[in-house]
């Protein structure tokens, strides 16, 4: 099993957060082959956190990135001011900050190249 961990950047906060995990609940291809949840992020050295930081997917082998991604892009898509959305995993970090279809293979193919890098898309 895998771990996604996705961030929101952007003025909607928590909100973002929360419509963006009911989005991934909600996708026919996402929803179906994740656990999606909120979650908390340590906080650091002299810091409470908040109450929710992340989005947190729990994946099996038939889960599909380029599902995700498009998920991400159709939500972001719903904004008039697209916030950028960043997603881990295993190490590897892609910031989703465009909705064209050469970024969401980007994207992909981020997660399927070596492990350990970041990337901007």
């Amino acid at each position: 099993m895998h771990e996604f961990w996705i961030v929101v950047d952007g003025q909607g906060g928590v909100e973002d957060l929360s419509r963006l995990t009911q989005w991934l609940r909600d996708d026919e291809f996402v929803g179906e082959t994740a656990a999606v949840s909120l979650s908390q992020a340590p906080p650091g050295a002299g810091h409470m956190g908040s109450a929710f930081d992340m989005i947190q997917l729990a994946v099996d082998s038939t889960f599909q990135v380029a599902n995700l991604a498009l998920a991400i892009a159709a939500w972001r898509r719903s904004h008039p001011m697209p916030p950028i959305v960043s997603i881990e995993r295993d190490g590897t970090r892609v910031e989703l900050s465009s909705d064209e279809p050469e970024v969401i293979a980007q994207v992909v193919s981020a997660f399927e190249a070596d492990r350990g890098n970041e990337r901007t898309a």
